[in-house]
């Protein structure tokens, strides 16, 4: 396993290498302190897992993080300073899977890590979905529909997951909380409801209107 880790202050990367390497012993680590580096990094080495911090020195974490989602959808934490909920939003609107402040709780932060890997290889374990007018791949987190294909950010693809896995049920944000980080973190709700705007905007895009319903008091389902 392969993880990149883009951040300029050498004690966060030490203290973030040892928490992985503590559930990870074998893991490659591989890091940077520049934005553009972090991004060829990226490219070349296709990691499975990337932290991202947003305070660089050259370029602005964000615009790497927009190049890296870009071209894959590999999981990417964003590890940082910065505790607006402005900031939380952009970075979740613009493709991160989770997003933890700095001091961060390390035995939370591995969790979270270990969360979003394993939902992934879940995902990457299940077959193509027909939900009603269109096709949907866990495994390669694309949805089609009309010749027209959307790429998934890995959170995006986790939430559609776990609609379809039931059936036009209503799943609560306590039960989408863990199956995407296998805990309630408490910015879960609003998090959610972030990626579920990003995630109903690119299916109407697709043409897809109005196929993720809310029923008040419950939360989200497919539409039939």
């Amino acid at each position: 396993m392969k993880i990149l880790i883009v951040e300029d202050d050498s004690a966060i990367v030490e203290l973030v290498s040892l928490c992985l390497r503590v559930s990870w012993p074998d893991a490659r680590i591989l890091f940077t302190s520049l934005a553009e580096e972090g991004i060829e990094i990226a490219e070349r080495e296709n990691p499975d897992l990337v932290i991202l911090d947003l305070g660089l020195p050259d370029r602005s974490g964000l615009e790497v993080l927009k190049e890296v989602r870009h071209n894959s959808n590999v999981p990417i934490i964003i590890l940082t300073v910065r505790d607006e909920e402005a900031d939380v939003v952009r970075g979740l609107e613009l493709g991160a899977d989770d997003y933890i402040t700095k001091p961060f709780r390390q035995m939370e932060f591995v969790s979270r890590a270990k969360a979003l890997l394993r939902r992934q290889h879940a995902a990457d374990s299940s077959g193509p979905t027909t939900i009603g007018q269109f096709h949907f791949s866990a495994s390669r987190r694309q949805v089609s529909c009309a010749g027209k294909t959307l790429k998934l950010t890995t959170t995006e693809g986790k939430i559609l997951h776990n609609l379809a896995q039931n059936a036009g049920k209503p799943v609560s944000h306590g039960d989408l909380s863990l199956a995407i980080w296998g805990e309630m973190p408490p910015d879960a709700a609003n998090s959610i409801r972030v990626h579920m705007r990003n995630l109903r905007q690119k299916l109407s895009d697709t043409g897809l209107e109005n196929v993720i319903m809310t029923k008040s008091g419950a939360g989200y389902f497919l539409k039939k």
